[in-house]
């Protein structure tokens, strides 16, 4: 007897289809439009954005929530400062300017290339005839002082992010600069300043960690300013103040001239120095040479002092540089 169920043959296998390279198609991997699902690996991306400018960086941190992760990192920001650095740097003029009714202060950028003034940004309710600028930058941020505040304010003029610090009272003269710490891997701003003339210590030194865990106030250093350095921080302070000569900052160390004119005798010190990262001071030597017309600078990672010689003539003039 037959059986009546019958078997139903399964149906015959098409063979592969090759491909030119004789790869069978089932094998073959489907192209996926970017966005749609593939992704680049992270050293290739991290590559990628640091050879972005920084507005761009800026925008791409707004795309997702692990864009901004990455972007923010102190692992990429530290990378992107380095290649930065070596990079050939583009010279740029930073300069500030009264607006037309003297209540706010306007900030402008150019450069040799692109002489164009570009507007960064204006601050309101900052007289710009009682501002004053941090001599030369530190990674990208500048300080910038209103004595009519009084108030400091920290500037990037790449993102135009800015940054005012928490005011101050009871102070009678002050200087301050900002600098950026190796170890902790942290950008600081210290203020030398001179409180009330009824204290023991009125010589004091306070730091201001930007973007810090410790909050948003000043703090004073770990060891103050010993005493052995006060009459040349008291020199240091008026100097500044007088002349308007703001700390330099070169190789971890925010360094004042010290004014001997401010003195009752000619110190042995025309430079003191405070380590952003130890939070010590430490005195350089006077050179062979009076030092009430002289300003520092930074010049090739290297510390410098500029020694004006014209005297006020219009010929036979020049600048002395020294390091």
């Amino acid at each position: 007897m037959r059986d009546s169920k019958r078997t139903r043959s399964a149906p015959p296998r098409e063979p592969l289809e090759m491909t030119e390279d004789m790869t069978p198609r089932s094998k073959r991997r489907k192209f996926v439009p970017f966005g749609e699902g593939a992704v680049l690996p992270e050293e290739m991306l991290t590559e990628v954005f640091l050879r972005l400018p920084i507005k761009s960086i800026l925008r791409f941190r707004a795309a997702c929530h692990s864009r901004y992760a990455m972007l923010s990192s102190q692992e990429f920001c530290q990378l992107y400062i380095t290649r930065t650095e070596a990079m050939p740097p583009q010279p740029k003029l930073l300069f500030i300017s009264p607006t037309a009714n003297f209540n706010s202060t306007a900030v402008y950028t150019c450069s040799p290339s692109k002489p164009i003034d570009d507007l960064l940004f204006t601050l309101d309710d900052v007289r710009g005839n009682y501002v004053e600028v941090a001599p030369s930058p530190c990674h990208g941020l500048t300080l910038l002082y209103n004595a009519v505040a009084p108030a400091y304010y920290v500037f990037n003029a790449t993102t135009r992010a800015i940054t005012r610090l928490p005011p101050y009272q009871d102070v009678i003269h002050a200087t301050a600069g900002v600098g950026f710490d190796a170890r902790t891997k942290e950008f600081k701003v210290v203020r030398l300043f001179r409180g009330k003339s009824h204290e023991i210590h009125s010589v004091k030194c306070e730091i201001f960690i930007l973007g810090g865990e410790e909050g948003d106030h000043w703090r004073p250093t770990a060891g103050g300013v010993p005493f052995r350095f006060c009459s040349f921080a008291l020199s240091a302070i008026r100097n500044a103040v007088a002349n308007k000569l703001q700390p330099v900052f070169v190789n971890g160390f925010l360094h004042w001239l010290i004014n001997p004119s401010f003195l009752l005798k000619a110190p042995r010190a025309a430079i003191i120095s405070f380590s952003l990262t130890d939070e010590t001071f430490r005195w350089i030597r006077s050179p062979p040479f009076e030092v009430s017309r002289v300003h520092l600078a930074e010049l090739d990672d290297q510390l410098c002092m500029v020694r004006d010689l014209r005297n006020g003539l219009p010929t036979g003039s020049m600048l002395k540089f020294g390091g």
